[in-house]
């Protein structure tokens, strides 16, 4: 049986302490990119790159967790939606973009219609699935760009980010069980 936040971050192997000094120290780094990151974005930037990609799904991890504010009663996933919003808005801020302003793709498009139309009973379990997909999607795609980006900023922001995404998966794995 799923408890609070705090609990499942336990079963996780950190302590909420960490979690919260791990995700402050993310934060603060990446709105210290983001002062640079105008700067670095002098070019245009190609329709499908690391960028435009993360930030695609960024704005699906911020617009399923703002309706899952609206939908659940589950204090854990509402705890992880809003961490979730205040992340994207920095990992944004640090790309140069506006938060939630990258179109959904398709895919993802289509699961937010399905959130939407969800009865209350299945979409915390929705919900948890589709973050699991999004969180394995964007851990490939920084992992990735980590190893073969070539825009500095845009690897300093796959990084930090690697971690934060490794940590929710493993928060994620626990919420599976909601539902």
């Amino acid at each position: 049986m799923i408890g609070t936040f705090e609990t499942v971050a336990a079963s996780c192997e950190f302590n909420i302490g960490d979690f919260i000094m791990l995700r402050r120290s993310f934060l603060l780094a990446l709105g210290g990119l983001g002062l640079s990151a105008y700067a670095a974005q002098s070019k245009p930037i190609p329709q499908r790159d690391f960028r435009t990609a993360d930030l695609m799904g960024g704005s699906f991890a911020m617009q399923t967790s703002h309706l899952a504010l609206t939908r659940t009663g589950n204090p854990d996933i509402v705890n992880f939606a809003n961490a979730q919003i205040a992340e994207q808005v920095q990992v944004a801020s640090a790309l140069g973009a506006a938060p939630g302003s990258a179109p959904l793709r398709p895919d993802h498009a289509a699961l937010f219609q399905r959130l939407q139309a969800a009865p209350s009973g299945p979409f915390d379990r929705m919900y948890v699935q589709g973050q699991i997909r999004g969180h394995r999607e964007l851990l490939a795609l920084n992992t990735s760009y980590l190893r073969s980006g070539g825009n500095p900023v845009e690897q300093q922001v796959a990084q930090m980010s690697l971690p934060i995404i490794q940590r929710h998966l493993a928060i994620l794995s626990n919420l599976r069980e909601v539902g």
